[in-house]
């Protein structure tokens, strides 16, 4: 992938009060207009099963790739998508819209997860007493470890460029082998003093496990 690539997630929910079969329309309508853009696309959908904070009503979550800062700038000024989009931001309520930049370059955005797998987005914030670098090396060491765990497939780190939702987030992906071996992993949690050391260093501003649509 190009390292000038950028991904921008959305996290969202149907407002309070909208049907959710209306806020899919107007998300479809939104997100077919974007892809259409030169440099824009395609998008990559996922289902989450577990997501926290707690959600009262389902999340969807989208990823879309960019191919520069100039695609991202030139989808502002374009009419007709604004003509979509708007409709489509009066429907939800957003958890996350973060650009990221991929931090390794063997991450492909097209094949890091495939329909077998289970996908975990983590927006992380560093605890009020940890610096920056000091939580950059507290998940360097964790996912060092974590990635050596069998149920795990791969782990990827990535740069926020940009947002209006949790863009002071430092965000990482981990992918799981299938839904099962990420709950045989889970199980053993409580076992993983690697993973409890990580846990006192972060707080979590968005955590979702997903199944892959597409």
């Amino acid at each position: 992938m190009s390292t000038s690539n950028i991904i921008e997630i959305a996290i969202r929910s149907p407002k309070d009060g909208v049907n959710e079969a209306d806020f899919i329309n107007a998300k479809n309508a939104a997100v077919s207009k974007l892809v259409s853009l030169d440099g824009i696309g395609p998008e990559r959908e996922f289902a989450p099963f577990q997501t926290m904070p707690q959600q009262s009503k389902k999340v969807f979550v989208g990823m879309t790739r960019y191919e520069s800062q100039a695609n991202i700038r030139r989808s502002y000024m374009n009419l007709g998508l604004m003509l979509k989009m708007i409709p489509f931001f009066r429907k939800m309520a957003p958890l996350a819209g973060v650009f990221l930049k991929p931090n390794e370059a063997d991450f492909d955005y097209l094949t890091f997860a495939n329909k077998k797998n289970v996908l975990e987005i983590a927006l992380l914030r560093p605890k009020a007493t940890v610096t920056e670098s000091q939580f950059l090396a507290a998940r360097s060491t964790f996912l060092e470890q974590y990635n050596a765990e069998p149920e795990v497939v791969a782990s990827y780190t990535f740069t926020v460029s940009g947002g209006f939702r949790n863009k002071d987030t430092l965000p990482h992906f981990t992918i799981y082998q299938d839904k099962g071996a990420y709950e045989a992993l889970a199980a053993r949690f409580d076992t993983l003093a690697y993973r409890k050391a990580f846990l006192g260093v972060y707080d979590p501003a968005v955590i979702t496990l997903c199944t892959v649509i597409k």
